[in-house]
């Protein structure tokens, strides 16, 4: 294919007979270009196929017209939402939105977060499970920064959107509820992501309040599946009858695992996941998961990371939601004795 090259403001003010000024005020539709000039000046850009290099406007106004976006990864669907409903509130303001996907593991998070930071942005937004604390501090110092996913106290001075803690609770009577003392929790260390630390070890506090002996999985993102499995299957031969995962692929990962071994889920085995969104919602799959509210959080997102942008001082602002809880065929009753020898 034959690329053509791109069509700068000069051209088009050249093509329309108006200084360069005129141009670059009408294709802006400012009032003090008359409506006619503004139609025709834009008439002649579409015709000629310009585009308008949004960087260099930005450059030479010294006021940025986009926003970034770090999320774990895309094809989450958790995550994947989170960016469709930026992208609306955005557009809905008339900005841009430049969007990356962080990885699991702290370098690469960097690497995402440098490459938006170096694009003269106005301000960033953070949606990922397994962003670190000091990867999010270090945008914090070039630009505003909102957080979605971290609880307030452990992201202190930085606004923040998150799930109520009280989500975890209600999980871990759900499972508490249905008999389950031996239950095995997924982890994840701080230094690689504190949105499921803080999750994990909210589970394993009400599991033992509740009477629970809890057996920690450690499960660290993709690289580590061997040792996930091991893990998981040492856990359920020493008796444990539910596995609570802080995340919904991780809970598909246990059933896939569960399958294999032909192990029956909810019958020997239940499992739990956790933000209930896109498919892991649906009833045909039936996972027992806790839903976050997408939307609302995205808009408050967008909302505080607006109001910073336009000079908002003060404390840093912690918007928590209420989810809920999504009932499925993969948490039941644990198997009485008479049940196993039937």
């Amino acid at each position: 294919m034959n690329r053509r090259s791109m069509v700068g403001l000069t051209d088009v003010a050249r093509a329309a007979g108006v200084s360069r000024s005129t141009a670059s005020r009408a294709l802006r539709g400012e009032d003090r270009v008359s409506e006619e000039t503004r139609t025709y000046v834009a008439d002649i850009a579409a015709s000629l196929g310009y585009v308008r290099d949004r960087r260099a406007a930005d450059l030479a106004s010294n006021s940025p017209t986009a926003v970034g976006l770090v999320v774990r990864s895309a094809e989450r669907s958790f995550y994947g939402e989170i960016a469709s409903r930026v992208q609306d509130k955005i557009d809905d303001l008339g900005m841009d939105l430049l969007m990356a996907n962080g990885g699991d593991d702290h370098p690469a998070q960097m690497k995402a977060l440098d490459s938006l930071i170096g694009r003269h942005l106005a301000g960033l937004i953070i949606a990922s499970g397994r962003a670190s604390l000091p990867a999010a501090e270090h945008a914090a110092t070039f630009l505003p920064v909102v957080l979605v996913g971290f609880g307030s106290v452990s992201a202190a001075g930085i606004d923040t959107v998150s799930i109520d803690r009280a989500s975890e609770s209600i999980m871990v009577q759900a499972v508490l509820g249905e008999g389950h003392r031996h239950v095995a929790v997924t982890t994840a260390p701080a230094d690689a992501s504190l949105t499921l630390y803080e999750r994990w070890t909210s589970f394993e506090t009400f599991l033992q309040a509740g009477g629970a002996t809890v057996v920690l999985i450690p499960h660290e993102g993709i690289g580590d599946q061997g040792i996930f499995a091991q893990a998981l299957r040492e856990a359920i031969e020493d008796g444990v009858t539910a596995v609570m995962c802080g995340e919904d692929p991780t809970a598909v990962q246990v059933l896939e695992l569960l399958h294999e071994w032909g192990i029956a889920c909810p019958g020997e085995v239940s499992v739990t996941g956790f933000d209930g969104s896109g498919t892991f919602s649906s009833p045909l799959i039936g996972l027992t998961t806790f839903q976050q509210p997408v939307r609302q959080m995205a808009k408050d997102a967008v909302d505080l990371l607006m109001a910073r942008v336009g000079g908002l001082q003060g404390p840093a602002e912690h918007r928590v939601h209420e989810g809920e809880l999504l009932r499925g065929r993969t948490l039941g009753p644990v198997a009485r004795a008479d049940d196993e020898s039937a």
